[in-house]
């Protein structure tokens, strides 16, 4: 028992899951056995066949007196309730039973652990920070590195969610630096830490940073299986890649995690879903943004593509109350300067420029950081456009920080404002902008926002085309579309591919038909499959 119990733990270690589920079923049936199948089964991703396991072992434990072990394992179902099956009640009550059992405990790892996963789950700042500067005098004191090091990734992503992205930063790099060098064992950890780089790389849409760190997790996820691990990864990439306007890998990223999420942690498939949505509002497919969306109501990630929605299809009004409402919460600290930002167009578009104002004014007030500060200086420009004040300057400098943050979308926006602001007096100048907006959101195929610059230049005394349109010219969707057609796929095997309704896919196949004047489906497959062997 004892020997198939060793192989079972240098199993776990190296990776070996199979080979470690082996050794453990026949170790007998001990909490250490237990605990042990379970940590096996949980990373090969049985995830039913390890809540049992890990019930089984904290009933074990209970019995052999050992609290602090059942408590690893009641940390254990608790958390796959949450992440597979979204049962948070369940989830919340496994926690208890943790934190309960590891009470009085004093100095140990099982304390720890506890502690960073409250700090993970607490939805107010101070409680955040009690429990993870437990955790992480805790483990200092136990000589834990691994939680150590673990804390310090954790902390570092609050620092740049709270606006001190310099400092937070540096603690992110400095953890997975860290693992880099092996000096992190625990494969759970390692995980953990580079999901928060890359949460953090999203908030502030650093893009570099983000590809230079998602090479080593999927060397990561290749070297130990851990899929749920690229999933979470690849749903952060995702919304690195949408605010860097390369929209196509974007898509990518997203729609393989939503796959991944698919097969593994299911109940937080709809992180992926709402960045695909906002990902959809951008290029102007509404419809689809909308489909995604649906039932979404209550992730507070999901407020923001849902007001960008509303403002989109011109429903200022629920925009504003979406984004009143999400403040009278306690909403994250990083949705606080997109939100605010939202809130002041809104307020524009019902012509409201002193609530416009007041919301321009919260957003100044917000932490320093350079993306907060890009927003506030685009707000302030629209309120003193609004007002009929100077506006140039501020929208210059709005320009100007998106640019530097290398944010193409925002900038093509805060460019056609300008060009707005400057047509009466330096038409000539504003011409410049608009037809420099118009290419921006050409490449990036941003089709609403293209239509709003080619309405801003034929205003300022252009005609005829401003882009390259043609009666005959798919968009991407319908491209992709009629690329499945000549697969052989029906409309519900095109809608599941693509994450949209059938009724999605019925537009765009009318569409695809009008456009290249064929009168039906087999036309348009057959059209398809000759085109894709000319190419």
């Amino acid at each position: 028992m004892q020997d198939a119990l060793e192989a079972g733990r240098r199993a776990l270690a190296e990776g070996e899951w199979a080979r470690a589920r082996a050794c453990f079923a026949q170790a007998g049936p001990g909490g250490e056995a237990l605990d042990g199948l379970a940590q096996a089964l949980f990373s090969e991703g049985d995830y039913a066949a390890a809540i049992e396991a890990a019930e089984r072992a904290f009933t074990a434990f209970r019995a052999e007196g050992n609290d602090l072990r059942a408590s690893v394992c009641a940390r254990l179902a608790g958390y796959l309730y949450g992440v597979v099956h979204g049962s948070a009640a369940v989830a919340r009550g496994w926690l208890g039973r943790a934190v309960r059992l590891t009470e009085g405990a004093g100095d140990c790892p099982e304390r720890a652990r506890v502690e960073l996963t409250l700090a993970v789950l607490s939805t107010d700042e101070a409680g955040r920070e009690r429990h993870l500067s437990a955790a992480s005098a805790i483990a200092t004191r136990c000589g834990d590195t691994d939680l150590v090091l673990d804390a310090m990734s954790l902390r570092g992503l609050h620092l740049v969610a709270a606006g001190d992205v310099d400092a937070g930063m540096a603690l992110l790099d400095e953890a997975l630096a860290a693992v880099a060098a092996g000096e992190v064992a625990d494969l759970v950890s390692i995980g953990a830490m580079y999901c928060k780089m890359l949460h953090a790389c999203e908030l502030t849409c650093d893009v570099r940073r983000a590809e230079d760190w998602l090479a080593l997790a999927d060397r990561f996820v290749a070297r130990t299986d851990r899929v749920p691990i690229s999933a979470i990864c690849r749903t952060h990439y995702g919304g690195v890649l949408t605010a860097a306007g390369r929209w196509a890998d974007a898509e990518r990223e997203l729609v393989t995690s939503i796959e991944l999420y698919d097969r593994t942690y299911r109940a937080l498939r709809a992180a992926a879903v709402v960045r695909l949505a906002a990902l959809r509002v951008r290029q102007g497919r509404l419809a689809e943004a909308g489909e995604l969306l649906a039932g979404a109501e209550h992730d507070a990630y999901a407020v923001k593509p849902q007001v960008e929605l509303h403002l989109a299809r011109g429903e200022a009004e629920l925009a504003a109350a979406r984004v009143d409402r999400f403040f009278r919460t306690d909403p994250p600290a990083e949705l606080a300067a997109p939100l605010l930002m939202l809130l002041v167009q809104a307020r524009l578009a019902l012509g409201d420029a002193d609530a416009a104002a007041e919301a321009a004014l919260r957003l100044r007030e917000l932490p320093a950081a350079p993306l907060a500060a890009a927003f506030a200086d685009h707000a302030a420009g629209l309120v003193a456009a609004a007002r009929g004040q100077d506006a140039a300057g501020s929208l210059e400098s709005a320009l100007s920080a998106f640019a530097r943050l290398g944010l193409p979308w925002e900038a093509a926006r805060v460019r056609l404002d300008l060009a707005d602001v400057l047509a009466t007096a330096q038409p000539e100048l504003a011409l410049v902008e608009a037809r420099t907006a118009l290419e921006s959101f050409q490449r990036l195929s941003a089709t609403r926002d293209a239509d709003a610059a080619t309405g801003l230049l034929r205003r300022l005394g252009v005609r005829g085309h401003t882009g390259p349109r043609g009666s005959g010219t798919l968009t991407a969707r319908e491209r992709e579309v009629l690329d499945l057609l000549g697969e052989g796929l029906s409309n519900p095997g095109i809608a599941a591919r693509l994450f949209v309704s059938r009724r999605t896919v019925e537009h765009h196949v009318s569409n695809i038909l009008a456009k290249l004047g064929l009168t039906s489906r087999a036309e348009a497959a057959a059209f398809a499959v000759r085109e894709s062997s000319s190419r």
